[in-house]
C-alpha cells in the first residue's frame, strides 16, 4: 500500500527515510502507521452499508430538503420585494427598474437553487476506486485593500475511476492562516473502493472498513471510533 508524507502529502518511497518533497523524516510515520494497523480494533465491516435506508438517516435527509426548500421560498422572491419597496419609498428607483433588476436577481437565485438540487441529487451517485492522490502548492492573486498580492495555498486532489469508466475528482484546499479540515484526503487511500453519495453531507463511503480505527458520520462529518454504531455528535447511525 502506498504511503504519503504526513507533512506535505507527497507519495513516499517504501524504503525512503525522508520525504523527497519537503525533507520531513518518515521513519516515525511508518512506525506509527504499522502500529495503528496492528492495534486496529477490527470492528469495521467489508461492504457498503445499508444504513442509507435507515429511518433516522432518511429523516435527516428529509429535514435538509425541507430546510433548503424553506430557504428557497424566502430567498428567491426577496430581491424583487426589496427593490419594489425601495421604488415605492424613493423617487430614485422607478417601479419598472425595480421589476427588472429585482426580477433578474431573483432569477439568478432560482437558478442557483436548481443547481444545488441537481448537485445533491442521489441520482448522481456512483461506485468507483481511488486511483490517484496528489498534493499541490498553488498560488492565487488576492486583493488586500491597497494592492494585489500573491497568496500560496495547498490543494489536495483525489482522483477516482467510476465503474462506468469516468474519472471524478475531489479537491480540498487549505489557505494559509485558516483552519484546515481534510475530510477525504487523509481518510481515503489509493486502491480504496468507494461509493459517492451526493445527498449526504459526507459524500464518500469506503467499501472496506475492516482495518480502520475510525469512521466518519455521513450526516455531520465527525469522525467516530470504529466500534461505535451511533455518532457521538449527532446521534445518527454510522455506515458500518
Amino acid at each position: 500500500m502506498a504511503k504519503y508524507c504526513q507533512n506535505c502529502g507527497e507519495e513516499l518511497n517504501s524504503k525512503a527515510k525522508f520525504c523527497a518533497e519537503c525533507g520531513e523524516a518518515i521513519i516515525s510515520q511508518t512506525v506509527e502507521t504499522e502500529s495503528t494497523q496492528v492495534n486496529s480494533k477490527l470492528c469495521g465491516s467489508v461492504g457498503f452499508s445499508d444504513k442509507i435506508n435507515d429511518p433516522k438517516i432518511l429523516e435527516s435527509i428529509e429535514k435538509r430538503k425541507k430546510f433548503s426548500r424553506g430557504c428557497a421560498f424566502i430567498m428567491i422572491p426577496l430581491p424583487l420585494i426589496i427593490y419594489l419597496i425601495v421604488s415605492f419609498v424613493s423617487e430614485e428607483v422607478e417601479t419598472i427598474d425595480a421589476l427588472v433588476i429585482g426580477g433578474a436577481i431573483s432569477f439568478v437565485f432560482f437558478l442557483f437553487i436548481l443547481l444545488s438540487l441537481y448537485i445533491s441529487s442521489a441520482k448522481r451517485g456512483w461506485d468507483g476506486v481511488v486511483i490517484d492522490k496528489r498534493y499541490k502548492d498553488k498560488t492565487r492573486r488576492v486583493n488586500n485593500g491597497d494592492n494585489w498580492e500573491i497568496e500560496h495555498y495547498d490543494e489536495y486532489v483525489i482522483t477516482f475511476r467510476t465503474d462506468s469508466g469516468k474519472k471524478e475528482r475531489c479537491v480540498e484546499s487549505f489557505y494559509q492562516g485558516r483552519a484546515v479540515d481534510l475530510d477525504y484526503y487523509q481518510y481515503l487511500e489509493i486502491g480504496d473502493r468507494v461509493r459517492y453519495n451526493p445527498q449526504l453531507n459526507y459524500h464518500y463511503e469506503k467499501y472496506d472498513k475492516s482495518h480502520d480505527d475510525y469512521i466518519p458520520c455521513m450526516m455531520c462529518k465527525k469522525y467516530n471510533d470504529i466500534c461505535n454504531d451511533i455518532c457521538d455528535s449527532c446521534g445518527n447511525p454510522l455506515f458500518k
